[in-house]
């Protein structure tokens, strides 16, 4: 467990409340965020652009341009890049943080998960914003269920490129071998279905993730969480689901130590 983070769990949901940016978040921000941005193989094969004081420029020069609820939303997004996969070990990130294709986060699916344990692929969609003067719990249920809406729309579209570009995302995020043949087989799975307007989302497995910046002196529970996920399961608009919701304060200070850290 990072220290400065309460995480209460079971088999449907998972609240992490970060109390305390310490300093072991913060070494494990600055161990993985150019797998994280990249993906592992970048790093692992040196590329210059993965290393990390270049990662922080590049991560920082996208930041800087963006509207105040984009920011939201990448911080929010890299926060579950750690805490998603430091907490399910069975899990691997199959795509990049970052869009190869221009100086944005990527298009498509947000994160797109390989479970190695039951050798099958999670979609994951994460919707991040300020409580304000609304209850923690209110807030969150509403980023979850914004984000199970905006996934079962996108499921009924038939859009092609949403696959395409979780194909390509796998490519450069996933290492040769068995876990990238099965995501690929699946990815391209979608893609048929998708092509042939047979899309459906109660055959997709869903991680919906809910980042809200609140104080924890108001706590997003465990109740509560569990409690939306398994009303969003007895709706059966998805396969399986798993609820995932992080709170913090503000989402500031992680965006100051990455400036700080790029200037060091």
């Amino acid at each position: 467990m990072i220290s400065g983070i309460s995480i209460e769990r079971n088999e449907i949901a998972t609240v992490c409340r970060i109390v305390n940016f310490s300093d072991e978040l913060k070494r494990e921000i600055r161990d993985r965020l150019s797998a994280i941005c990249h993906g592992p193989d970048a790093v692992t094969n040196d590329s210059v652009y993965a290393s990390y004081k270049n990662t922080l420029k590049e991560f920082n020069k996208r930041y800087s341009s963006k509207p105040e609820k984009t920011k939201k939303g990448m911080v929010g997004e890299l926060l579950t890049h750690i805490l998603l996969f430091s907490t399910n070990s069975d899990f691997e990130p199959a795509n990049p943080f970052f869009n190869m294709e221009e100086g944005s986060i990527k298009k498509g699916f947000d994160i797109v998960v390989f479970d190695r344990k039951l050798n099958e692929m999670w979609i994951s969609e994460v919707k991040s914003g300020n409580a304000g003067t609304k209850k923690a719990n209110s807030f969150n249920n509403s980023l979850l269920n914004t984000a199970k809406n905006d996934l079962k729309t996108r499921f009924g579209e038939n859009e092609t490129n949403l696959w395409l570009n979780a194909t390509n995302g796998a490519k450069i995020a996933l290492s040769g071998g068995k876990v990238k043949d099965r995501i690929n087989q699946i990815l391209e799975e979608c893609y048929q279905e998708a092509v042939d307007e047979e899309q459906d989302s109660t055959s997709k497995n869903v991680i919906l993730i809910s980042v809200t910046y609140k104080s924890t002196s108001d706590p997003v529970t465990i109740e509560e969480v569990t409690k939306r996920g398994e009303k969003i399961n007895g709706d059966k608009v998805f396969r399986n689901v798993i609820v995932f919701s992080i709170q913090k304060e503000t989402y500031q200070r992680v965006a100051e130590f990455l400036e700080t850290e790029a200037k060091e």
